[in-house]
């Protein structure tokens, strides 16, 4: 694995693709506050590390059921989490649940990481989300992107290849000067098979399977992001 910094050094780069949810968005603190908001969810019943493993393995369970549009499968995901916890789902509290993503919010450096780097790249979003509840996300980010791609739009799922291909197409650009930034240790598959660098942005301790994902360097937030790729001349 590189540094950092070399792995902006060392080859061109034109264009940056993120993540949205984990990497712009906090999906854990906007995900665990909503599923305790609706429900009642009480720590004493379920610490939030406990809600989070639970959430993100029953995403990855409905996600493989290649499930659209998204908010489909966070509804599923809510019912089963009551299932486990209150013994059964709660009616309309599914779609309440999927109909709260817009609400989470953006990570504190996310909108000044985003302005900076947009001066010296083009910006593009893979997202496995539904291209409404995207919308609604956008608006509290400042920056637009150069092209915005949704599992909705190719009807597949990350880590999927397919999905990336599509960006790769909108983009036109080489996958040799793009590099893929995200918190899903996984994505760092698809973009090397293609051609991309990538960037894991581990914003928690928390263990992570990779599912053999060799990132080719590490961040901890978008803010070590802009510090590594500032050598480059702004574009004008």
């Amino acid at each position: 694995m590189k540094t950092l910094e070399s792995l902006f050094q060392d080859a061109e780069t034109t264009t940056l693709t993120f993540d949205c949810y984990g990497t712009l968005v906090d999906w854990e603190g906007g995900a665990a506050a909503a599923l305790r908001g609706i429900y009642g969810y009480s720590n004493a019943l379920v610490s939030q590390d406990q809600l989070i493993q639970m959430f993100l393995a029953l995403d990855a369970r409905e996600i493989r059921k290649n499930l659209f549009p998204y908010s489909r499968v966070l509804e599923n995901v809510a019912d089963r989490i009551s299932e486990k916890l209150l013994g059964q789902a709660q009616p309309g509290r599914g779609t309440e649940f999927a109909g709260s993503l817009p609400d989470w919010p953006v990570f504190d450096e996310t909108n000044a990481a985003l302005a900076e780097l947009a001066t010296r790249f083009r910006l593009a979003i893979i997202s496995n989300v539904d291209d409404s509840l995207l919308a609604r996300t956008l608006q509290k980010i400042a920056v637009p992107f150069d092209a915005v791609v949704t599992s909705e739009q190719v009807r597949s799922y990350k880590p999927d290849v397919s999905i990336f291909k599509e960006a790769l197409r909108r983009l036109d650009e080489r996958p040799d000067k793009i590099v893929h930034v995200a918190e899903g240790l996984c994505e760092a598959v698809p973009a090397t098979k293609l051609g991309m660098r990538s960037v894991w942005v581990r914003r928690s301790n928390r263990s992570y399977d990779g599912s053999g994902a060799r990132p080719g360097a590490t961040a901890r937030n978008l803010a070590e992001v802009v510090q590594a790729s500032l050598p480059r001349v702004k574009r004008i």
